[in-house]
């Protein structure tokens, strides 16, 4: 197997994010992060004695809906992990301006409601290392800190834990990871991705890049210092 999965294997081990017998509900969009995210999850259980249970949800705000093609095909890879999907339907009243912001919001809702329903240890989220920098630096520019997600998070008095199991590998490794191991999906495309201040922040980031500054690098060096988490 490809090395993300050794190196997934002891940050999970490293932040305590999963505990034996654990029931782990895994939130899918139909991208290739939450895609390869369920492998991994599925690689990790199978190797466990004590083996967690698996569920994934999909949270189906008609806005943004994946479509059916999109669907059949993260059914037919969660089932052949043998990971139950569930779609949530959910909308957003019309007297909310439609935003990611707001789109995000409801998903966390509906997560967290069944993930209470239901009794799961932990819900476990897509997050990758491009997140992380994207969002230490809309904290900076936005509210003057370098906070960031984290791998291990709890809401509501403990009684919801988030967990990121792949926060701290770039998109690029999981997209080879993706190929490596033949998972492939068709990418959905979000009227509403493109007008958004995260994707002004990726654009900054990437024009940095391109003058060959250290800016990714040093600014993962920053944000970890200011939130003394495990690499």
């Amino acid at each position: 197997m490809p090395n993300l999965l050794s190196s997934f294997n002891q940050f999970v081990y490293k932040n305590q994010l999963i505990k034996p017998g654990d029931k782990i509900l895994l939130a899918v969009s139909g991208g290739i992060d939450s895609l390869v995210l369920a492998h991994l999850l599925s690689q990790y259980r199978n190797s466990q004695k004590e083996k967690q249970i698996l569920s994934a949800v999909y949270v189906d705000i008609p806005q943004v809906s994946i479509n059916n093609t999109i669907l059949e095909k993260l059914k037919h890879y969660l089932n052949s992990w043998n990971i139950p999907l569930v779609v949530i339907p959910a909308e957003i009243s019309k007297q909310v301006s439609f935003r990611c912001y707001a789109c995000s919001k409801e998903r966390r809702k509906q997560l967290c409601i069944y993930s209470d329903k239901n009794n799961f240890s932990s819900i476990a989220l897509g997050h990758n290392l491009d997140d992380y920098i994207e969002t230490g630096l809309m904290n900076l520019i936005y509210h003057g800190n370098l906070n960031s997600l984290k791998p291990k998070d709890t809401m509501f008095d403990e009684k919801i834990t988030i967990i990121r199991p792949m926060l701290h590998f770039s998109k690029k490794v999981i997209k080879t990871y993706a190929k490596k191991t033949g998972i492939r999906i068709e990418k959905h495309d979000c009227d509403y991705e493109n007008n958004n201040s995260r994707n002004n922040i990726r654009e900054l980031i990437q024009n940095f890049q391109q003058r060959q500054i250290p800016f990714s690098k040093n600014l993962t060096k920053a944000i970890r210092k200011w939130d003394n988490i495990s690499d």
